[in-house]
């Protein structure tokens, strides 16, 4: 992952005092010098600072005078500024600035930190779907993945350059969490493992959670058939007990039989509503006796009325005398007045009769069709009365049915409810069997690959380890770093077995400085390296030194040597880059002496001066 620390610089809060900045080159080793309590160390502190740190390790005396902390670096080819507020009332304050563009004259918040470390994971490698899984992996793991647990490999501290038995500084970022992460942090970093492995574990993990769910599901499935099938097989006999069913009756599978087991209560369950079927016979029997009523009625009223016409003809046929009298004996009748007035009558009566004759007779009925359309429904009505009294009739007979069909339907209604409809999904578990398959085949390639990986790592260290001078006694030992307690290990030469204890401190700082050259190392050169930045920051490998004698500085150009051909290897032989910021105690004739051409000397912190200048302090 590449990366260039370019600036520190600080703001104070003395504003009299100019902005202090302290520049660095790549492909570098970039030393700061000076006496103690000058403020050296405090250059890790004030990047991790501005790294987003969830707290301040920085020294009281320098915190309480700096108002802005900055850095100026490239990432991944992209220049970015990151400037911190100094600590407020002992707490890290969240005022950030965060910009493309360099430093700005005077620095002020724009940023909030939540929206940094998002950049910051992805400038790392590290995207959303890669913080999921960690917590996945160990059950017992809460965290999620950060691009700050790969800072772990960027800082060989004073705390723990000649410890013998800590080689990653988990106490600086905050001990637990870190301690937890690292190793699982450590298999990113040095490819045991990837994404990819990562991604099939977490896969693992969910297939084989919905296999368990889909087999518990197909249990209850088949459970429940059976038990379907069983109940459906007893109401079966029991209704053929009951002769609700014939014996003799079959069917082709479980739903067929519930049709037949419905179909034979529904034809029994109109017997089962006695009171109803009396009042239903009770009911046609009035209806039956109005249709008659109503066929009576029109057939009386069709006979009258045909009887009024004939009786109509009849008048009219006794009064034709009376015209003939008229028309042809007017004059032979006796004139009187009665006899006159009579005749008149008789012929106005006459006329009156004619002509209710010759009028077409007013039909108010089509007496036909109404008497047809009243039987037909009176036939209808006859043929219900005959069912239901049929019904009737067999009730006794079918009195134990009856009594059983109440119990009969709501078994049937509760089989039924607790049916289960869903089939088993074999191709879908197939298909889950034939993914797991294929994730548990990669992940066994990870003990492979991790003993690969391992393998090229130690190898990378035994290179580093093979060009020191100082270790005399162990010159044709072999180095392995121990994963299950993060240590590099010491096997003299045809041992098996590492050694317990190798002595003294200086002793200690070499293995430490050779973990680290190696292992960056490995990630340059045998790994694709996504995650960890190239770049180092030593805290005074002299420390085992101080106050030494002339064995000691041969012991300490041994470590500026080692360093110097690191660096030769790195960017001369392969081609790459990396990065040192060193902090020491030993003068710049060290390395310049010795012609150590990858030195570069930043600032020395001597004669008062230091990471704060001293106007600030008489200030």
């Amino acid at each position: 992952m590449k990366f260039i620390l370019h600036e520190v610089k600080l703001w104070f809060y003395d504003k009299e005092q100019e902005p202090k900045s302290y520049n660095f080159l790549p492909n570098k080793i970039n030393v700061i010098t000076g006496t103690s309590t000058t403020g050296k160390t405090s250059f890790w502190n004030i990047i991790d600072y501005c790294l987003l740190s969830g707290k301040e390790n920085i020294a009281s005396e320098v915190s309480d005078k700096v108002k802005w902390f900055g850095i100026r670096f490239s990432i991944n080819d992209k220049e970015m500024t990151i400037i911190r507020h100094s600590k407020v009332n002992n707490t890290v304050s969240s005022d950030i600035y965060l910009s493309y563009n360099g430093f700005p004259i005077e620095p002020y918040a724009n940023f909030i930190i939540a929206d940094a470390k998002v950049i910051l994971d992805k400038e790392f490698g590290v995207e959303d779907h890669f913080k999921y899984p960690l917590k996945k992996i160990d059950k017992k793991n809460n965290l999620i993945l950060s691009y700050r647990h790969f800072l772990l490999f960027n800082s060989l501290t004073q705390m723990m350059v000649d410890a013998p038995e800590t080689y990653f500084d988990t106490t600086h970022y905050g001990k637990k969490e870190y301690d937890e992460a690292l190793p699982f942090v450590f298999d990113l970093a040095t490819g045991i493992r990837d994404f990819e492995i990562i991604e099939a574990t977490r896969k693992i993990d969910e297939i084989e959670a919905k296999l368990l769910k889909i087999k518990n599901n197909n249990v209850k499935i088949n459970r429940a058939n059976k038990e379907f099938s069983s109940n459906i097989f007893e109401l079966i006999d029991k209704c053929k007990k009951l002769n609700i069913i014939e014996y003799s009756q079959s069917f082709k599978d479980l739903d067929e039989a519930v049709q037949l087991i419905q179909k034979s209560i529904e034809e029994i369950d109109r017997t089962a509503k006695n009171e109803n079927l009396l009042k239903d016979i009770d009911s046609l029997l009035s209806k039956k006796r109005n249709l008659k009523a109503q066929i009576f009625s029109i057939k009386k009223y069709q006979k009258e009325y045909d009887l009024y016409r004939k009786n109509l003809e009849k008048y009219a046929d006794s009064l034709q005398p009376i015209k003939f009298l008229h028309d042809n004996m007017s004059d032979q009748l006796i004139e009187s007045y009665e006899v006159r007035t009579f005749v008149e009558v008789l012929e106005s009566s006459l006329f009156d009769i004619k002509k209710s004759l010759s009028k077409k007779p007013i039909q108010i009925l089509n007496f036909s069709t109404e008497i047809k359309s009243l039987n037909f429904e009176l036939d209808k009505v006859e043929d219900s009365l005959t069912e239901l009294n049929s019904f009737q009739e067999n009730f006794q007979l079918h009195a134990e049915k009856l009594i059983c069909l109440g119990e009969i339907k709501y078994t049937l209604k509760d089989i039924l409810s607790r049916r289960n409809l869903k089939k088993i999904d074999v191709d879908e578990s197939d298909r889950l069997s034939i993914e797991l398959k294929e994730n548990k085949d990669l992940i066994k390639t990870v003990p492979q690959r991790g003993f690969k990986m391992s393998t090229k790592l130690d190898d990378c260290i035994q290179r580093n380890f093979n060009l020191l001078k100082s270790l005399v006694n162990y010159k044709s030992s072999r180095v392995g770093f121990n994963k299950e307690t993060m240590v590099l290990q010491l096997f003299p030469y045809g041992e098996l077995f590492p050694l317990d204890n190798i002595g003294s401190a200086s002793n200690y700082m070499f293995l430490h400085l050779c973990f680290y050259l190696g292992f960056h190392e490995h990630l340059i050169l045998n790994t694709e390296n996504k995650h960890v930045p190239e770049f180092l920051f030593i805290d005074q490998p002299s420390q085992p030194y101080f106050g030494g004698g002339n064995d000691d500085e041969a012991k300490l150009l041994d470590v500026f040597n080692l360093l110097n051909l690191f660096f030769k290897f790195i960017i001369e032989d392969n081609g790459c880059d990396f990065q040192i910021l060193l902090v020491e105690h030993a003068s710049k004739d060290y390395w310049i002496n010795s012609n150590f051409e990858y030195f570069h000397t930043v600032d020395e912190f001597v004669n008062g001066k230091g990471l704060i200048p001293k106007e600030v302090f008489k200030r």
